[in-house]
């Protein structure tokens, strides 16, 4: 073998090890390191050098296999054979590619149309209905086999159970993507970092991770949806892909509404145009354009290749980087002693959004970028939302520039670091001043017991003054200590210690999550709330009976047992009850009196005399619960001003009752009485 053979070998194997990496990253573990661009740059240049040099074929070659390896031990027997194969999309960046793939399309087959449909940046699945009914739900895995994810796919409201109507043949599969929204996406990190948590990266691997959750309700909570777009079977009662979308969603789908039936490149050319400029006002991420042969019995001539449709192909749009200069790095100390590294840059313009700070995860990913002060960085938004550094432009860096070191001391206390899985939290639980104030934003938060009037800012003036130390320390402010801080007023401190007040309606559920125990989220206190009769139970409940329960492992119930053996925090509650907050089902352990209890409530329209929120926590209080849609598990309606469409959907199902905002308060009342 000559030298240049040897080194087109060593730097195929190099690009196949690498590009399986990135694979391995994207569909095992959920994460990227990689931009789409780069990606498939490095795929096509490997690509290239396997045409030229085939005595190195490789089956395993990621230029041929389909999505990412599939791990047996870690999934078990969720492990599903596809009847027929799921392939992949050949990715393109530029219009003269797109024109070489039409060429070469014009030469096989004639009197030929496309559709052009959106390319949404989520999880493809594969759907598989029988008479009608969903049977299975699997991945697409590696185009083979995939995993199973029935269970938690039929939490999806987007996917019927069962097909509507009966035109339709005995066995189907249903190919689409299963997503996350931008607005559900932004809610979730937020409660990360709430928790002190990273947050995710991008939508799409948080839906592809939000498959393999093992709580379905977990699942329900994050509010997945699906848009479908093929159809596999025998005898369907259409012939073209533009067709198939009018039945689909007669079957109670939700497909393509923005497709679009395009018989010359200009009509392609418009459409891609079109959402390149529009596409950050869709609820939902898009990576691209899909443009397919629309007619069957042409798709069927053109065929596949090993791990492309030739009928189909997908035009990528590039996410340019954006340059700008790293000015600072400062470490900020959440709620559970969590150090996050912050990178203030010089402000700079990415997808309609003015960026001037990026988070920098952790240690390990300062070290792999090899980040200096003041050096040059590229920046680009992950799923359009997220801004994250790509690389760094070593060529304008500085020649005396020095390395960025993470702290090895708490920037808040001054304390030693700990590492836990990679990431590094303050040693110091109990005076960790940064610690307490965020334990006390998190319980002030909307999610928890929603204290408006007292925002982050107040709360570390009036940490500072020493008025606040602890949580149960709001329910003491006075009038006078809101007036010795400068800007605040008497009528927004009279709101402010109404509002404290009002809390103390808030149901037992979200006064426990209020509490900010690590790694319990709004639905493990539900959890617990509904097995635990009041927090005296909680707090003396043996480790193995918490574990025990439903949804709560080995993680949680030890966060829990380790936060209750804590004698601050037991005195604390004592002090909570005190001052009135709801910490029992009190309220709905009576049997059979109650026209609350284990009922559902949906609110439609502005109440007068008390915010949706409390409204619902009262409800909760009372053994209720309140939906945010109209559902044939619905009992009543509360209809306040200006009322939504809720009201006139409520009044088709014979089984709900419309209450005017005046009988609801007359109901509470007279509950609250009764008990």
């Amino acid at each position: 073998m000559n030298n240049k053979k040897k080194y087109i070998k060593e730097k195929i194997y190099k690009l196949r090890k690498e590009l399986s990496k990135y694979n391995y990253q994207y569909y095992i573990l959920d994460t990227y390191n990689v931009s789409d661009y780069e990606f498939d740059k490095k795929l096509r240049e490997l690509y290239l050098l396997e045409k030229e040099n085939p005595e190195f074929y490789d089956p395993k070659s990621p230029t041929i296999r389909i999505g990412g390896s599939i791990h047996p031990k870690k999934y078990g027997s969720t492990i599903i054979h596809h009847k027929y194969k799921m392939y992949s999309l050949q990715n393109t960046y530029s219009k003269s590619e797109l024109m070489i793939w039409k060429n070469r399309i014009d030469k096989s087959i004639s009197f030929y149309s496309f559709v052009c449909e959106l390319k949404y940046d989520g999880v493809s699945i594969n759907l598989i209905y029988q008479n009608g009914l969903l049977t299975k739900a699997l991945t697409r895995g590696d185009g083979k086999k995939g995993e199973n994810v029935t269970k938690n796919v039929r939490t999806i409201k987007s996917i019927p159970i069962k097909l509507i109507g009966e035109t339709y043949p005995r066995y189907l599969e249903i190919r689409g993507e299963i997503f996350i929204t931008k607005k559900k996406f932004i809610e979730i990190n937020i409660e990360r970092k709430k928790k002190g948590i990273i947050p995710y990266s991008n939508p799409r691997n948080t839906a592809s991770g939000t498959l393999k959750i093992k709580d379905a309700k977990e699942v329900s909570k994050r509010n997945l949806s699906c848009i479908v777009y093929t159809v596999i079977g025998k005898n369907l009662p259409f012939y073209t892909q533009y067709q198939s979308f009018k039945y689909l969603r007669n079957w109670g789908f939700k497909v393509p509404e923005t497709a679009m039936l395009c018989k010359t490149k200009k009509d392609i050319f418009h459409f891609m145009n079109y959402w390149n400029l529009w596409k950050n006002h869709l609820p939902y991420h898009i990576d691209g354009i899909v443009i397919k042969v629309n007619e069957y019995q042409k798709q069927y001539l053109l065929g596949f290749t090993n791990k492309y449709p030739r009928w189909a192909i997908s035009y990528k749009f590039r996410q340019i980087l954006s340059e700008t200069k790293l000015l600072d790095i400062k470490f900020q100390v959440g709620r559970t002693g969590i150090i996050t590294p912050v990178a203030y840059v010089r402000p700079t313009n990415i997808s309609g959004t003015m960026v001037k700070k990026v988070s920098l995860y952790n240690d390990h990913f300062i070290q792999k970028m090899d980040l200096h002060y003041g050096d040059s960085i590229f920046l680009e938004k992950g799923g359009d939302i997220i801004p994250k550094v790509t690389k760094i432009n070593v060529k304008k860096r500085l020649i005396n520039a020095n390395p960025i070191y993470f702290l090895k001391n708490c920037p808040s206390c001054d304390s030693s670091l700990i590492k836990k899985n990679k990431l590094l939290y303050c040693s110091n639980n109990n005076n960790c001043s940064s610690q307490r104030i965020g334990k006390i934003q998190h319980f002030v938060s909307i999610q928890a017991m929603n204290i408006q009037g007292i925002g982050n800012k107040m709360i570390k003036k009036l940490y500072k003054k020493g008025f606040l130390y602890r949580i149960s320390d709001l329910y003491r402010l006075k009038k006078e200590e809101f007036l010795q801080i400068k800007g605040v007023k008497e009528k927004l401190t009279d709101n402010i210690i109404k509002n404290i007040e009002k809390s103390k309606y808030n149901s037992y559920y979200r006064v426990l999550y209020g509490l900010g125990i690590p790694h319990v989220g709004e639905y493990i206190s539900k959890k617990l709330t509904e097995t635990f009769i009041d927090i005296n139970h909680l707090i003396n409940a043996d480790y193995n009976i918490l574990k025990s329960i439903s949804g709560i492992g080995k993680k949680i119930a030890k966060s829990i047992s380790t936060y209750f053996s804590i004698m601050e925090n037991k005195k604390m509650v004592e002090q909570l009850i005190k001052y009135g907050l709801n910490f029992s089902k009190k309220y709905s352990i009576i049997e059979g009196k109650s026209m609350i209890e284990g009922k559902s409530f949906v609110f439609t329209g502005k109440l007068s005399c008390m915010s949706r929120n409390i409204a619902k926590n009262m409800v909760e209080i009372l053994g209720g619960k309140v939906f945010s849609t109209v559902t044939n598990q619905i009992n009543f309606i509360v209809v306040g001003k200006k009322f939504g469409s809720k009201l006139e959907k409520g009044m088709k199902k014979n089984n709900v009752k419309i209450l005017t905002e005046d009988i609801f308060i007359e109901l509470l009342k007279k509950e609250n009485k009764e008990k």
